[in-house]
């Protein structure tokens, strides 16, 4: 599957319908996140904003995902 399909000039066009090919899409965002960093929701939103104006949907998915996890102290990249 061709990431192009997906992004242009690093932006999310649409996120994907299909949970396989949003999981993939979901797993290129997770890139920008460092392992070990704690975000604040705020850093969150604003990482996420650079590939897609929907940050609340791509945030909740990717915590649903088990790509981010996040408690009281904020957020951060769940290791594979």
């Amino acid at each position: 599957m061709e990431l192009d399909t997906f992004f242009e000039y690093g932006k999310l066009k649409a996120i994907p319908t299909q949970r396989k090919k949003e999981r993939i899409v979901l797993e290129v965002i997770a890139q920008a996140f460092e392992y070990g960093r704690i975000y604040t929701e705020r850093e969150v939103n604003i990482i996420i904003a650079d590939f897609h104006d929907d940050f609340c949907t791509i945030r909740r998915d990717m915590v649903g995902e088990q790509l981010l996890d996040r408690d009281a102290k904020g957020y951060w990249r769940v290791k594979p």
